[in-house]
């Protein structure tokens, strides 16, 4: 009675949250070995995958990418039938719900502690999630970004680090990158790269841990990164 647990906070939950969810409970047996948490998803109410496609797609992306809209609009099309509208850049807006709606909502609801949170995303969701530690550092302590599309918006997360950099000397964070051996090439330089950039400003709060999984790409290495990540961010 009365104990605060640490919160995670998950994107994409219409797809990873069950995955996710069942990943914590193995290491409850033989005997814990991670902290107990309070998991939170953030997914969506819509028709079908292509409103979920559509809708992360905004949200999850910090600036508006014409060629995002376009080829997500073109693929959903191919799959649906129907004419189906994308239109990136939404993230400064979800963040705004996440700080202004649910933070409130779940740390009035539930016995969460607000200086022990841990942000979560692949793919876009990845994105969102260093997007999040650059913009608002304040709201986290953990994050984990599987096969983040750091390249997108014409480098938009490099200027965003060193605008960090300039007024800021110290970043209070733990990190954790993951990539599939096969993604595409730019992404993974692209991932370490970032890592390079992160690590030359010598931040004393901030450590970050990458792997790259041999013969996995995009779709396939979500399931490992996840598992890597819950044993990777609860380090002692």
């Amino acid at each position: 009675p009365g104990k605060i647990y640490p919160v995670w906070y998950a994107t994409d939950a219409n797809r990873g949250f069950p995955m996710l969810a069942n990943m914590i409970s193995i290491f409850d047996v033989p005997v814990p070995t991670m902290p107990e948490v309070i998991l939170i998803g953030i997914g969506y109410v819509g028709k079908d995958m292509a409103d979920f496609v559509a809708w992360r797609t905004r949200d999850l992306t910090p600036v508006n990418e014409p060629w995002a809209d376009e080829n997500a609009g073109k693929m959903l099309s191919e799959i649906t039938g129907r004419e189906t509208a994308v239109r990136s850049g939404g993230g400064s807006l979800f963040l705004k719900f996440i700080t202004d709606e649910l933070f409130p909502f779940v740390e009035s609801n539930y016995r969460v502690s607000s200086g022990d949170r841990c942000l979560w995303g692949i793919s876009y969701g990845g994105l969102f999630t260093l997007y999040v530690m650059f913009e608002k550092p304040e709201l986290f302590t953990k994050y984990f970004a599987g096969s983040p599309t750091i390249g997108y918006g014409n480098g938009y997360l490099f200027k965003a680090e060193e605008e960090y950099a300039a007024t800021h000397d110290d970043l209070n964070a733990r990190l954790f990158m993951t990539m599939g051996a096969l993604e595409d090439s730019l992404m993974i330089s692209n991932m370490h790269r970032m890592v390079d950039q992160l690590r030359s400003r010598e931040y004393p709060g901030f450590t970050v841990e990458t792997h790259v999984f041999p013969d996995e790409w995009h779709q396939t290495c979500g399931a490992s990164a996840m598992m890597r990540a819950l044993v990777v961010l609860n380090k002692k």
